[in-house]
């Protein structure tokens, strides 16, 4: 593991000191396009969903444990400063399982949509770190079958257009390897770390068709999540 982190290392020196050898300033405007893998963590709505998975006493967590998405966004370089505007879409593959007894099955799949709005800033050839600021809204899909459906009720309806809202902070690091000198055009792969400001509300909306009945623990839940990003970067003044 040393090894392969001393070689990390050096490789990351190397392409530095390549970067500075060639160094070309890049003007213009870009439109990236890009993966996205997330390790989110909801707070109070994983700790709701591990609730109802006690009480239909399910086999397994139904948490999705994979989130994969893309993003698309553009951007505005002058030199070693970037403005950078997009929007990105995660989900969380669907999870199923079914209660000890055989009679009860619960799925979960989530959604996550963002728009944010951003500034990076380079330094030391392809090395970037940055910040966005944005809203995500949460949302996906709860669903049960069975014999258990009397636990459950349909969720209120809500007009909120904000519902499932939270605003959201995201410091950022990675780097750019542009394909020839100058040009604004090339690879682009982010690390990021989004750090929800507000909390969003879960439970007393229409976010999902049914909820659990008479649950009393918290309805609003805070948004965390590592992520990484592999994006194709294209000029668009050529």
């Amino acid at each position: 593991m040393r090894k392969n982190i001393l070689l990390f290392i050096l490789l990351c020196s190397g392409m530095l000191s390549f970067s500075q050898g060639k160094k070309k300033n890049i003007e213009g405007r870009g439109l990236q396009v890009g993966l996205v893998y997330a390790n989110q963590d909801r707070g109070a709505f994983d700790r709701y969903i591990s609730t109802v998975a006690s009480t239909l006493q399910l086999k397994e967590s139904v948490s999705p444990k994979t989130h994969i998405g893309g993003a698309v966004s553009f951007g505005l370089r002058t030199g070693k400063s970037e403005i950078e505007a997009g929007a990105g879409l995660v989900m969380g593959l669907k999870v199923s399982a079914a209660s000890t007894n055989q009679t009860d099955v619960l799925s979960l799949s989530t959604k996550t949509f963002d728009i944010h709005f951003g500034y990076n800033n380079y330094f030391g050839g392809p090395l970037f770190i940055g910040f966005d600021f944005g809203v995500i809204n949460n949302g996906g899909r709860f669903q049960q079958t069975g014999n258990s459906g009397a636990l459950f009720e349909s969720s209120p309806s809500s007009s909120n257009p904000f519902k499932g809202y939270c605003f959201n902070l995201r410091p950022k690091a990675g780097f750019f390897f542009q394909f020839k000198g100058g040009a604004y055009s090339g690879i682009k792969m982010t690390a990021f770390y989004d750090y929800g400001l507000t909390r969003y509300e879960f439970y007393k909306n229409d976010i999902f068709d049914i909820r659990l009945k008479n649950y009393t623990g918290e309805t609003k839940s805070a948004y965390r999540g590592l992520g990484l990003q592999l994006g194709l970067v294209i000029a668009m003044d050529n």
